[in-house]
């Protein structure tokens, strides 16, 4: 999870008590949605699954936060670069898989270029969940993501869909926009990606959203709402036969092609 307030901190010479206080506003909101939804095993797993068969073993995740879906890249065998931005998710992530050989903890800012280990490394897979929609310059996110892949790699995205539910939690937890499909399939492709899947998800979790954040004004999650969509995920994997036309998210698998591209000049 990316908060635009921690580097916007750093860019201003004194910053505000205004800043300061929405920084921390936001920073408490996305822990307190990240604490609410690591107890969701149901969902998290259904998440993971809109993505696994898109995944190749060398794994660098984006916003690992606390690792609800690491975990799960971790079970099954893949090689994981777990990175985020704040410190204290850095050091929760090294806590729950210090004991695992399979997960290294790392840092990968997309408002910054790719680290250089990273390009060196280059990996078979990037996943990138619920984090585009925090950055303002979302292309030159996404460029930094096609640098660190192989040629033939996929990133696998999830972002918040549909700009009618843009709400209060919305801006709560610090996002940007939301996407609308051929939004998101135009900037992949201006990047130099080739898509290969981009569906909808979570439709029956759409309507809630809206009411709550829109109508209602919440900037939080009702916690019975999201208890009862974690009961009710075998009924709402039923969603893949019918192709939801809209949803709560978009679920993005994109292929790396072409050349190089998204430095920023340094200093």
């Amino acid at each position: 999870m990316i908060n635009r307030h921690y580097r916007n901190l750093f860019e201003q010479p004194t910053p505000t008590a205004t800043t300061i206080e929405t920084m921390v506003q936001e920073s408490l909101a996305l822990t307190a949605t990240l604490n609410q939804l690591a107890e969701l095993d149901r969902y998290n797993y259904w998440v993971y699954e809109q993505i696994k068969d898109g995944l190749g073993h060398q794994v660098l995740e984006v916003g690992s936060g606390t690792g609800n879906i690491t975990q799960f890249l971790c079970a099954d065998g893949h090689e994981v670069t777990a990175t985020d931005v704040v410190p204290g998710y850095r050091a929760e992530l090294q806590r729950l898989f210090c004991e695992k050989p399979n997960v290294q903890v790392g840092k990968f800012d997309l408002t910054e270029n790719a680290p250089e280990e990273m390009v060196k490394r280059q990996f078979d897979t990037v996943v990138c969940l619920n984090v585009l929609e925090h950055i303002d310059d979302d292309i030159f996110a996404l460029e930094q993501m096609h640098r660190v892949l192989n040629p033939g790699g996929n990133l696998a995205l999830l972002v918040p869909a549909h700009r009618l539910l843009y709400g209060e939690f919305d801006r709560a937890v610090g996002h940007f926009r939301r996407y609308e499909r051929r939004e998101l399939a135009s900037k992949l492709k201006d990047v130099g990606f080739v898509i290969l899947e981009m569906k909808f998800f979570s439709l029956i979790a759409a309507l809630p959203w809206l009411i709550n954040g829109r109508l209602l004004k919440r900037d939080y999650l009702p916690v019975g709402q999201a208890n009862f969509a974690n009961r009710l995920v075998p009924l709402l994997r039923l969603e893949r036969l019918i192709g939801p036309p809209c949803g709560l998210s978009l679920v993005a698998i994109a292929q790396k092609k072409g050349r190089e591209r998204g430095m920023k000049a340094e200093g």
